[in-house]
Protein backbone atom coordinates (compact mmCIF):
# COMPACT_ATOMS: atom_id res chain seq x y z
CA UNK A 1 0.00 0.00 0.00
CA UNK A 2 1.42 3.24 -0.82
CA UNK A 3 1.97 5.69 1.95
CA UNK A 4 0.05 8.97 0.49
CA UNK A 5 -1.53 11.83 2.23
CA UNK A 6 -4.47 14.18 0.17
CA UNK A 7 -3.69 17.99 1.38
CA UNK A 8 -5.41 20.83 -0.29
CA UNK A 9 -4.78 21.99 -3.63
CA UNK A 10 -2.54 25.19 -3.55
CA UNK A 11 -4.15 28.20 -5.00
CA UNK A 12 -0.58 29.97 -6.26
CA UNK A 13 -0.16 30.34 -9.96
CA UNK A 14 3.96 29.31 -9.23
CA UNK A 15 7.10 31.38 -9.81
CA UNK A 16 7.14 30.93 -13.31
CA UNK A 17 10.17 31.93 -15.66
CA UNK A 18 8.82 34.30 -18.09
CA UNK A 19 9.26 32.71 -21.45
CA UNK A 20 10.00 29.17 -20.62
CA UNK A 21 6.80 27.99 -19.02
CA UNK A 22 8.11 26.27 -16.14
CA UNK A 23 8.64 27.49 -12.53
CA UNK A 24 11.77 27.12 -10.28
CA UNK A 25 13.73 24.13 -11.30
CA UNK A 26 15.25 21.88 -9.35
CA UNK A 27 18.05 18.84 -9.32
CA UNK A 28 16.87 15.35 -9.05
CA UNK A 29 18.50 12.11 -9.90
CA UNK A 30 17.19 9.20 -11.58
CA UNK A 31 16.79 7.20 -8.68
CA UNK A 32 14.16 10.26 -7.14
CA UNK A 33 12.21 10.08 -10.16
CA UNK A 34 11.64 6.95 -11.60
CA UNK A 35 10.50 6.20 -7.67
CA UNK A 36 8.45 9.06 -7.81
CA UNK A 37 6.89 7.77 -11.55
CA UNK A 38 6.38 4.96 -9.12
CA UNK A 39 4.77 6.08 -6.20
CA UNK A 40 2.50 8.87 -8.54
CA UNK A 41 1.39 5.83 -10.91
CA UNK A 42 -0.31 4.07 -7.64
CA UNK A 43 -1.91 6.87 -6.83
CA UNK A 44 -4.45 6.92 -9.34
CA UNK A 45 -3.76 3.31 -11.36
CA UNK A 46 -2.55 1.14 -8.12
CA UNK A 47 -2.91 -2.15 -10.38
CA UNK A 48 -0.11 -0.93 -12.53
CA UNK A 49 2.29 -1.02 -9.21
CA UNK A 50 0.83 -4.34 -7.45
CA UNK A 51 2.83 -7.32 -7.47
CA UNK A 52 2.25 -10.31 -10.47
CA UNK A 53 -0.88 -12.62 -8.76
CA UNK A 54 -2.44 -9.95 -6.77
CA UNK A 55 -5.81 -8.25 -8.15
CA UNK A 56 -6.49 -4.68 -7.07
CA UNK A 57 -8.90 -2.42 -8.57
CA UNK A 58 -8.24 0.97 -9.91
CA UNK A 59 -10.36 3.37 -7.67
CA UNK A 60 -12.54 5.36 -10.22
CA UNK A 61 -11.66 8.79 -11.30
CA UNK A 62 -12.76 11.28 -9.52
CA UNK A 63 -15.77 13.54 -10.84
CA UNK A 64 -14.71 17.10 -11.30
CA UNK A 65 -16.05 20.25 -12.52
CA UNK A 66 -14.96 21.60 -16.03
CA UNK A 67 -11.46 23.32 -15.26
CA UNK A 68 -11.32 22.24 -11.80
CA UNK A 69 -8.71 20.01 -10.23
CA UNK A 70 -8.68 17.73 -6.90
CA UNK A 71 -6.69 17.69 -3.63
CA UNK A 72 -2.84 16.88 -4.09
CA UNK A 73 -1.50 13.56 -3.35
CA UNK A 74 2.07 13.42 -2.04
CA UNK A 75 3.82 10.84 -1.74
CA UNK A 76 7.79 9.95 -0.86
CA UNK A 77 9.36 11.40 -3.49
CA UNK A 78 6.60 12.93 -5.93
CA UNK A 79 3.00 14.58 -5.87
CA UNK A 80 0.32 14.98 -8.58
CA UNK A 81 -3.26 15.78 -8.60
CA UNK A 82 -6.46 15.23 -10.96
CA UNK A 83 -7.58 17.59 -13.06
CA UNK A 84 -10.30 18.07 -15.66
CA UNK A 85 -10.66 20.23 -18.61
CA UNK A 86 -11.67 18.15 -22.02
CA UNK A 87 -10.62 15.01 -20.18
CA UNK A 88 -9.41 13.62 -16.62
CA UNK A 89 -5.57 14.15 -15.93
CA UNK A 90 -3.73 12.73 -13.17
CA UNK A 91 -0.82 15.31 -13.09
CA UNK A 92 2.06 14.80 -11.17
CA UNK A 93 6.29 15.56 -10.68
CA UNK A 94 8.96 15.03 -8.58
CA UNK A 95 8.68 16.19 -4.66
CA UNK A 96 11.89 18.73 -4.01
CA UNK A 97 11.77 17.46 -0.70
CA UNK A 98 10.66 14.22 0.86
CA UNK A 99 6.73 14.21 1.66
CA UNK A 100 7.13 17.88 0.24
CA UNK A 101 4.98 18.52 -3.03
CA UNK A 102 7.15 20.92 -5.23
CA UNK A 103 5.21 24.51 -5.35
CA UNK A 104 2.64 24.54 -8.80
CA UNK A 105 4.98 25.21 -11.59
CA UNK A 106 8.75 24.42 -9.89
CA UNK A 107 9.84 21.00 -11.57
CA UNK A 108 12.24 18.31 -11.22
CA UNK A 109 15.63 18.46 -13.48
CA UNK A 110 17.48 15.76 -14.84
CA UNK A 111 20.75 15.41 -16.63
CA UNK A 112 20.22 14.78 -20.37
CA UNK A 113 21.67 11.11 -20.34
CA UNK A 114 19.57 10.20 -17.28
CA UNK A 115 16.19 11.40 -18.82
CA UNK A 116 17.32 9.47 -21.58
CA UNK A 117 17.55 6.23 -19.31
CA UNK A 118 14.40 7.38 -17.80
CA UNK A 119 12.17 7.32 -20.58
CA UNK A 120 13.43 3.43 -21.80
CA UNK A 121 12.74 2.55 -18.38
CA UNK A 122 9.37 4.21 -18.71
CA UNK A 123 8.47 2.86 -21.56
CA UNK A 124 9.80 -0.89 -20.97
CA UNK A 125 7.61 -0.38 -16.81
CA UNK A 126 4.19 0.26 -18.98
CA UNK A 127 4.00 -1.28 -22.36
CA UNK A 128 0.42 -2.33 -21.69
CA UNK A 129 -0.83 1.60 -21.03
CA UNK A 130 0.14 3.11 -24.40
CA UNK A 131 3.04 5.05 -22.51
CA UNK A 132 4.97 7.74 -23.94
CA UNK A 133 6.83 10.76 -24.08
CA UNK A 134 6.17 14.28 -25.53
CA UNK A 135 9.27 16.35 -25.75
CA UNK A 136 9.46 20.26 -26.15
CA UNK A 137 12.99 21.49 -25.62
CA UNK A 138 13.76 20.92 -21.70
CA UNK A 139 10.37 20.07 -20.90
CA UNK A 140 9.52 16.63 -21.18
CA UNK A 141 5.77 14.92 -20.48
CA UNK A 142 5.99 10.94 -19.52
CA UNK A 143 2.35 9.99 -20.00
CA UNK A 144 0.08 6.43 -20.08
CA UNK A 145 -3.38 6.04 -20.69
CA UNK A 146 -5.48 3.97 -18.66
CA UNK A 147 -9.37 3.43 -17.88
CA UNK A 148 -10.20 6.53 -19.75
CA UNK A 149 -7.87 8.87 -18.58
CA UNK A 150 -4.12 10.01 -18.56
CA UNK A 151 -1.44 10.20 -16.31
CA UNK A 152 1.11 13.01 -16.83
CA UNK A 153 4.38 13.04 -14.89
CA UNK A 154 6.58 16.25 -15.62
CA UNK A 155 10.34 16.61 -15.43
CA UNK A 156 13.12 18.93 -16.96
CA UNK A 157 16.27 17.78 -19.08
CA UNK A 158 19.22 20.21 -18.10
CA UNK A 159 20.76 20.17 -21.64
CA UNK A 160 24.70 19.44 -22.38
CA UNK A 161 26.27 22.69 -23.64
CA UNK A 162 29.57 22.91 -25.47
Amino acid sequence: MMDHVDVPPRLAGGRGTPGRGMGMPFEVDFNWASQAIIETVAVPFPSLETPPGVVVADPPVPQLEFKHSGPVSVTMFGSGRWNRDSSYRFNAGCNQDQHLAAEVGDVGVLPLAEAQRLEQWFLERYPESKPGVLKDREKWNFYLTRNGAVFNFHLATQQAHG
